[in-house]
């Protein structure tokens, strides 16, 4: 009874996790990379992408959208960069974001580059949330 009431305890106290979708995509359409982002314990967490490039797609889940399976290798998040790598269904790289962010006030600019191995590279801006 004790383990179970401070077991409870501890997961009323955790932090709240606060998740969004966050979309970046090339000016012209050609490529994008979108990512739900979830951050309640100060480490970038990534729950699910969803990668294009022309007419092909990847996705971590199919309830985001049909694509050929990815998962999340690396993610890091400081005050001024996100660098989020994906891999393909064998563990190999399938794609890197490497973004830069700005901000002021309630303004946040994310921006960067986006490379998909095989299929090119693009300058990607991005919307969060």
């Amino acid at each position: 009874m004790l383990r179970s009431i401070a077991l409870l305890a501890v997961v009323a106290a955790s932090p709240a996790m606060a998740t969004e979708w966050v979309h970046c995509a090339d000016a012209g359409g050609a490529a994008s990379f979108d990512y739900l982002a979830g951050d309640g314990t100060g480490v970038l967490q990534i729950s699910a992408v969803t990668i294009t490039a022309a007419e092909k797609v990847w996705a971590s889940d199919p309830a985001n959208g049909p694509g050929d399976p990815v998962s999340v290798g690396q993610a890091y998040e400081d005050g001024a960069m996100v660098l989020i790598h994906a891999m393909d269904k064998d563990f190999g790289k399938l794609a890197e974001l490497k973004l830069f962010k700005a901000g002021e006030a309630d303004a946040v600019a994310l921006g960067g580059t986006l490379r998909i191995v095989g299929q090119g590279a693009w300058t990607v801006s991005c919307d969060p949330g």
